[in-house]
């Protein structure tokens, strides 16, 4: 068994985790909870398998940079790209989405687990996968229908990243200070204004915008109130 399974992690998977109430909790009904508790340490020794194949590309390769795309994009050096290309066939991608979509609707608990074994064999790799498994748990909770249908399978399916795109010149930590604008249209679809910087894994399809709304900007300038995440894609379907 690898390394990356710690006896922490194996700790509270077999030990200190009342998987009986918390799977009835969520699911709604008793569960065979040796089977569930089975299946997740399966997913995560395959996780621990994978984050140790991964560690020593990672160690020759810490100062690759990322590339330039002829769209005008950019991507993460190769070695991370041929990463991420395993964790999606192996399905390690978005775990906590829910099954509808694609994914495993994992307790946080567990994908936390894999996250810092990625973290530990690649932080680079993880910062991906994170932001990922960030987007597309936003969209989850809070996208609508639509948009759920639309992204949320490709989320889960790793066919397109996510990121979120917060950082302007004059903002940074102090998001109070955000101001980039979403203007809702007739038409319902929503107009985005403003600059951002420094975005983590920037060259993803699909970006998380923090604007500020159009409508009440002048009262809510200086304060994280009226601030959206605004889904947009880097390209345009029409």
């Amino acid at each position: 068994m690898s390394d990356y399974f710690g006896a922490g992690m194996r700790l509270y998977l077999e030990k200190l985790v009342d998987w009986q109430q918390l799977l009835t909790l969520r699911q709604g009904e008793p569960v065979d909870v040796a089977a569930e508790v089975g299946a997740f340490r399966t997913l995560l020794e395959t996780a621990a398998g994978l984050a140790a194949s991964f560690e020593k590309t990672a160690r020759a390769q810490w100062a690759a940079e990322g590339e330039l795309t002829p769209d005008g994009g950019a991507e993460p050096p190769a070695h991370i790209r041929d990463s991420y290309a395993k964790l999606r066939e192996a399905g390690l991608v978005c775990l906590g989405v829910d099954p509808e979509y694609g994914g495993f609707g994992l307790p946080a608990l567990l994908n936390g687990m894999v996250l810092e074994m990625i973290a530990r064999a690649d932080p680079s790799l993880m910062m991906v996968v994170g932001l990922q498994s960030g987007a597309a748990n936003d969209t989850e909770k809070y996208g609508s229908p639509e948009v759920k249908r639309s992204w949320l399978p490709r989320f889960t399916s790793g066919e397109v990243q996510g990121c979120m795109d917060l950082t302007e010149p004059q903002a940074g930590s102090d998001l109070g200070g955000i101001s980039t604008r979403a203007t809702e249209l007739a038409d319902g679809s929503v107009q985005v204004d403003g600059q951002k910087i420094f975005i983590s894994n920037g060259g993803a399809e699909v970006h998380l915008v923090l604007a500020r709304d159009a409508e009440t900007f002048e009262q809510s300038r200086g304060t994280t109130r009226g601030l959206s995440l605004v889904l947009v894609p880097r390209h345009r379907e029409d």
